[in-house]
């Protein structure tokens, strides 16, 4: 979640007290859905899955992740993911129907990364996840950014460890931490804790293991808040960095100076991330808007999808994935929302971006 939001959350100053943790009301009410429990739908049929290659990380050297573990023996029992990834995000699955029905309809298998909030229990997102696993991979955000200060490290510990229970055979990626190098997110020494301890609990389990990073080059604010780069050489430990399958940037134009960076620009940052994470497929893990689309912002989300989506990269370790944030409230329901059509254009563009 985006560094506005997450003001306008601390600015409400309203919190809820769930199982102990301090939990913020959000501001977008899409965010929490009205009615729990999914509308019932018959099986549905799984898409056509995307013609890339399938990902094969190098090998980690043993003792880097529990029990020896090498990226490419942690992903043997494990559904194949594609080479590159056609993101988008679900913060909500309150309307499931559509959900599945629309991933149906775009030219590639996405990947659908579900926001677990922090404050419910797997068994909320149960039926979400299985009736979504057959028409799209699967990605478990397990702490958003905006939630990072609100539940302690030995609570996020937990909390892994039961999704992993719930979910361990169904979600092909874990998030283990979003944007940790946020101004927002509190002590960074307190945010690697939290992230090692995640990615010790979901290599334990044998899963992929994937980090998000917040991408603030030109609008950082210094040693408040540092860039990828050198968060990742403090607090990311080196075990870490070298057994995670995926690393992504968050990216949000908007509050950083309207800032759009070049492809050049882009990939050689890409390449200086790939030194310190070597055995991992990088991408984009969040894009969007800081509120859902407007009629008149509408213009400026169907060219951040254009753009980002449609990037050339160009490297051998280029994951794509993008996972527009508010995908359920600007492109639901697919046969009415104006969005729609400049998503599964993105998707087509980025499809494209592979063959030149």
């Amino acid at each position: 979640m985006r560094r506005a939001t997450v003001a306008a959350i601390a600015g409400a100053g309203v919190l809820l007290a769930v199982a102990g943790l301090a939990i913020p009301v959000r501001d977008q009410p899409a965010v929490r859905p009205a009615a729990k429990g999914p509308v019932s739908q018959a099986p549905v049929s799984p898409g056509p899955a995307p013609q890339a290659a399938v990902v094969s990380p190098g090998p980690v050297p043993p003792g880097l992740v529990p029990g020896g573990l090498a990226v490419r023996q942690l992903t043997t029992r494990m559904r194949p993911l594609p080479r590159v990834l056609f993101g988008v995000t679900a913060d909500d699955v309150g309307r499931l129907h559509e959900l599945v029905t629309s991933a149906r309809h775009l030219p590639e298998m996405p990947t659908t990364r579900i926001y677990f909030d922090v404050s419910e229990p797997p068994r909320y997102y149960a039926t979400a996840v299985r009736r979504l696993h057959p028409v799209s991979y699967l990605m478990g955000e397990l702490l958003d950014s905006a939630d990072e200060t609100h539940i302690s490290v030995a609570a996020y510990r937990h909390r892994v460890k039961s999704y992993l229970a719930a979910f361990r055979n169904e979600v092909d990626l874990w998030e283990i931490g979003n944007e940790v190098n946020g101004n927002w997110t509190g002590r960074y020494a307190r945010v690697e804790k939290k992230l090692t301890a995640a990615y010790r609990e979901v290599t334990h389990a044998r899963r992929r293991a994937v980090l998000t990073l917040y991408y603030n080059a030109g609008c950082g604010n210094g040693t408040a808040e540092l860039g990828p780069l050198p968060f990742s050489r403090r607090y990311v430990p080196r075990a870490v960095r070298n057994g995670l399958t995926h690393v992504f940037l968050s990216y949000y134009e908007q509050n950083c100076h309207g800032i759009r960076p070049s492809a050049r620009t882009l990939r050689n940052y890409f390449r200086k991330l790939h030194a310190l994470y070597p055995h991992a497929r990088l991408g984009f893990g969040e894009i969007g808007l800081s509120r859902p689309v407007r009629r008149r912002t509408i213009a400026a989300a169907r060219s951040l999808i254009s753009y980002y989506y449609g990037l050339q990269i160009r490297l051998p370790y280029y994951a794509g994935g993008y996972f527009w944030w508010y995908y359920a409230e600007d492109c639901l329901p697919y046969s009415s929302k104006p969005l729609w059509s400049a998503l599964r254009g993105g998707f087509r563009a980025e499809t494209a971006s592979l063959r030149r």
